[in-house]
């Protein structure tokens, strides 16, 4: 019998290696991968002549909801268009934060996971995110309904961690380890994100630096956060959960002190996950003052230098950096040009359309990282993590069929012009890469080819938590 799909003739990135060949997909799942001549017949066929195919992205970091507008009626929208340009980019799963708020935490998880239904074009996971005690006591409600991953917004205090409804002192150590020993309960996957920086010496820095009048504003705010300001609540958080065996993820990772500061912990037994963002892998604080950008690249870490630039693609090479996100949220240009610098919110737009394309053309074109590497953290890591893999994360037989095909001859400019989302800027615009996706299927459909959306409606779907993960390579 005929297959649904055959895809032959590329270059397979498989978790066993790569080889060239395809794969052949029946319903939604792939069914049998090997070389082309052993695939056997399909309904439809597709000769990929070469190219490269991967498992489809997994973006565990945006923020949906929270933009110009903050509520539930913009998450709908957020899912709705921006995760069009998640199939733009080969992005076919995401991880979201609910909505900020005080409301019990069971109740924000069922908001988003019911604004992404029927509305995203990609499959989707939900990230509590966890201020309060009463919260923290909530977490195995959660974990029960197919919540694994729980956001922690620790380097926030004062009036910034009131606008995130949390109490003027944050998250404190106190109710951290509250939180992981619920998470301890909940077991494996069930983990903590953490926004690890320091809020008390910045704050010194952010009104100091503020006064100064530099028009270097970028450079100002990668030097108002000093490198060590990850590390200190790594170190203190990440004692917290590892006294009680809960893994700790930080997220966007962004200073060369960080990455030594998780390679020491992770020698000394300790689970750390590092993230950082395509963001910070791709350009620096004095390249974004050169191309005018201000409040459209400030972010929280900052972007930084070319030292931490190089110092984290190295702790790819070296397993320290374990995942690759953008925590994308979405801004429009107007919303983060009209006020000062110093008074814009902090957040960079969406980001996921640009992502495999930066990467491969920064990691795998200038020899920093193999096509193993690039699937591991695009995608794999992630998909373990959430205890998703193999189904999702993976080129193997009985997997979803979601997969990205890259051309690596390809070259495009990166803007506003390859966004099919209401972005109406780009932190890259004007950027020359080469390597662009240029096929996306999710669950064994067609749904991007050439940079536009294929498929008539939205078909992505909540996947609750379905197997124990395997561990992070």
């Amino acid at each position: 019998m005929a297959h649904d799909l055959v895809l032959k003739n590329a270059l397979v990135v498989a978790p066993s290696g790569v080889f060239r060949g395809g794969v052949a997909i029946d319903g939604e799942e792939i069914v049998a991968l090997g070389s082309s001549a052993t695939l056997g017949r399909g309904h439809r066929e597709i000769d990929l002549d070469g190219k490269i195919l991967l498992p489809g992205l997994f973006d565990p970091h945006v923020h949906f909801g929270v933009g110009d507008r903050i509520g539930e009626e913009s998450m709908v929208e957020d899912f709705l268009h921006s995760t069009r340009d998640c199939l733009v980019g080969g992005v076919t799963t995401i991880a979201t934060t609910s909505l900020l708020g005080r409301r019990p935490l069971p109740e924000l998880f069922a908001q988003a996971v019911d604004c992404g239904r029927g509305h995203s074009w990609c499959d989707f996971k939900v990230t509590s995110v966890v201020g309060t005690a009463e919260q923290a006591r909530q977490i195995p409600v959660v974990a029960s309904e197919g919540g694994v991953s729980f956001k922690f917004f620790t380097g926030y205090v004062g009036e910034q961690a009131a606008g995130f409804g949390m109490d003027p002192e944050g998250i404190t150590p106190a109710l951290f380890h509250d939180a992981c020993e619920q998470l301890r309960r909940c077991g494996t996957p069930a983990f903590p994100k953490i926004h690890a920086e320091d809020p008390y010496v910045r704050g010194i820095l952010v009104d100091r630096l503020r006064r100064s009048g530099r028009a270097d504003r970028l450079v100002a705010w990668a030097e108002s956060s000093p490198e060590w300001a990850e590390s200190v609540q790594i170190y203190t958080y990440g004692q917290i959960a590892h006294q009680l065996g809960v893994p700790l993820y930080p997220v966007h990772i962004s200073a060369a002190h960080t990455v030594d500061t998780v390679k020491r912990l992770k020698a000394d037994g300790m689970n750390v996950v590092g993230e950082t963002i395509a963001c910070f892998l791709s350009t620096t604080a004095p390249e974004m003052d050169a191309k005018g950008m201000g409040g459209k690249a400030k972010i929280q870490p900052p972007i930084r230098f070319e030292k931490d630039r190089e110092r984290l693609w190295r702790g790819i090479q070296e397993g320290t950096i374990s995942v690759v996100g953008t925590d994308s949220l979405c801004y429009s240009a107007a919303f983060k040009t009209e006020a000062d610098f110093w008074d814009c919110r902090v957040g960079i737009n969406l980001q996921v359309a640009d992502t495999l394309a930066l990467l491969f053309d920064e990691g795998v074109n200038r020899g920093r990282i193999d096509l193993p590497t690039l699937a591991r953290v695009l995608s794999e890591n992630a998909a373990k993590l959430y205890g998703l893999f193999p189904r999702k994360g993976a080129i193997a037989v009985g997997a979803d069929a979601d997969l990205v095909v890259l051309d690596p001859e390809r070259e495009a400019t990166l803007g506003v012009s390859r966004l099919r989302s209401r972005a109406d800027y780009s932190l890259w615009e004007g950027r020359r890469v080469r390597g662009i996706p240029v096929m996306t299927f999710l669950r064994g459909h067609l749904v991007m080819q050439d940079g536009e959306i294929v498929t008539d409606r939205p078909a992505g779907r909540f996947v609750p938590q379905v197997a124990r993960p395997h561990g992070l390579a």
